[in-house]
Protein backbone atom coordinates (compact mmCIF):
# COMPACT_ATOMS: atom_id res chain seq x y z
CA UNK A 1 0.00 0.00 0.00
CA UNK A 2 1.41 3.80 -1.26
CA UNK A 3 1.98 5.75 1.76
CA UNK A 4 -0.30 8.87 2.02
CA UNK A 5 2.88 10.76 2.65
CA UNK A 6 4.64 10.06 -0.80
CA UNK A 7 1.34 10.95 -2.59
CA UNK A 8 0.98 14.32 -0.59
CA UNK A 9 4.70 14.89 -1.25
CA UNK A 10 4.14 14.26 -5.02
CA UNK A 11 0.92 16.15 -5.16
CA UNK A 12 2.74 19.07 -4.08
CA UNK A 13 5.43 18.58 -6.69
CA UNK A 14 2.72 18.46 -9.08
CA UNK A 15 1.08 21.57 -8.28
CA UNK A 16 4.30 23.42 -8.20
CA UNK A 17 5.63 21.99 -11.57
CA UNK A 18 2.00 23.34 -12.64
CA UNK A 19 2.70 26.70 -11.74
CA UNK A 20 6.33 26.56 -13.86
CA UNK A 21 5.07 25.01 -17.13
CA UNK A 22 2.02 28.08 -16.73
CA UNK A 23 4.86 30.41 -16.48
CA UNK A 24 6.93 29.09 -19.03
CA UNK A 25 3.78 29.25 -21.77
CA UNK A 26 3.60 32.38 -20.84
CA UNK A 27 6.88 33.74 -21.17
CA UNK A 28 8.32 31.12 -23.79
CA UNK A 29 11.47 30.39 -21.18
CA UNK A 30 13.43 27.31 -21.19
CA UNK A 31 14.51 27.95 -17.87
CA UNK A 32 11.53 28.17 -16.71
CA UNK A 33 10.56 25.00 -18.48
CA UNK A 34 13.51 22.89 -17.54
CA UNK A 35 12.60 23.78 -13.78
CA UNK A 36 8.95 22.47 -14.47
CA UNK A 37 10.29 19.15 -15.48
CA UNK A 38 12.44 18.78 -12.60
CA UNK A 39 9.58 19.34 -10.45
CA UNK A 40 8.01 16.49 -11.93
CA UNK A 41 10.86 14.45 -11.85
CA UNK A 42 10.54 15.09 -7.77
CA UNK A 43 7.44 14.54 -8.07
CA UNK A 44 7.53 10.58 -9.65
CA UNK A 45 10.41 10.01 -7.54
CA UNK A 46 8.68 11.17 -4.36
CA UNK A 47 5.73 8.82 -5.45
CA UNK A 48 7.59 5.89 -4.93
CA UNK A 49 9.24 6.49 -1.96
CA UNK A 50 8.03 3.59 1.25
CA UNK A 51 7.30 4.63 4.87
CA UNK A 52 10.37 3.59 5.96
CA UNK A 53 11.92 6.56 3.25
CA UNK A 54 14.37 8.85 5.75
CA UNK A 55 13.03 11.16 3.30
CA UNK A 56 9.58 10.87 4.53
CA UNK A 57 10.16 10.50 7.88
CA UNK A 58 12.29 13.72 8.30
CA UNK A 59 9.41 15.45 6.79
CA UNK A 60 7.12 14.12 9.22
CA UNK A 61 8.75 14.58 12.24
CA UNK A 62 9.53 18.68 10.74
CA UNK A 63 5.26 18.80 11.01
CA UNK A 64 5.32 18.80 7.42
CA UNK A 65 2.40 16.43 6.71
CA UNK A 66 -1.12 17.09 8.24
CA UNK A 67 -3.49 13.58 8.54
CA UNK A 68 -6.25 13.94 7.23
CA UNK A 69 -9.62 11.78 8.41
CA UNK A 70 -10.01 9.33 5.57
CA UNK A 71 -6.09 8.13 6.25
CA UNK A 72 -4.88 10.53 3.90
CA UNK A 73 -1.86 13.29 3.81
CA UNK A 74 -1.40 17.10 3.19
CA UNK A 75 1.79 18.28 2.21
CA UNK A 76 2.26 21.90 4.49
CA UNK A 77 4.31 24.28 2.66
CA UNK A 78 6.01 27.19 4.41
CA UNK A 79 7.36 30.33 2.48
CA UNK A 80 10.79 28.68 3.40
CA UNK A 81 9.74 25.64 1.78
CA UNK A 82 8.77 27.62 -1.47
CA UNK A 83 11.23 30.40 -1.90
CA UNK A 84 13.82 27.30 -1.29
CA UNK A 85 12.43 25.43 -4.35
CA UNK A 86 11.60 28.31 -6.42
CA UNK A 87 15.06 30.35 -6.07
CA UNK A 88 17.67 27.57 -7.21
CA UNK A 89 15.27 26.48 -9.88
CA UNK A 90 15.18 29.56 -11.16
CA UNK A 91 18.21 30.32 -11.20
CA UNK A 92 20.55 26.84 -12.00
CA UNK A 93 19.25 23.43 -13.04
CA UNK A 94 18.42 21.02 -10.48
CA UNK A 95 17.54 17.31 -10.37
CA UNK A 96 14.69 16.23 -8.69
CA UNK A 97 16.88 14.37 -6.01
CA UNK A 98 18.50 17.99 -5.58
CA UNK A 99 14.99 18.83 -5.12
CA UNK A 100 14.34 16.28 -2.53
CA UNK A 101 17.09 17.04 -0.68
CA UNK A 102 16.71 20.82 -0.82
CA UNK A 103 13.42 20.08 0.99
CA UNK A 104 14.33 18.05 3.57
CA UNK A 105 17.38 20.31 3.73
CA UNK A 106 14.75 23.34 4.29
CA UNK A 107 12.27 21.70 6.86
CA UNK A 108 15.34 20.52 9.17
CA UNK A 109 15.85 24.32 9.88
CA UNK A 110 12.32 25.12 11.41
Amino acid sequence: MKDPRASALADYFYQRAAAFSFSADVNDAQDTARAGMALLDAAALAAQLSSSDVILRTLSEAGRFEMTPDRKAVFLETDELRAAIQRPLLGSQMTGYEILALVVKTARRR
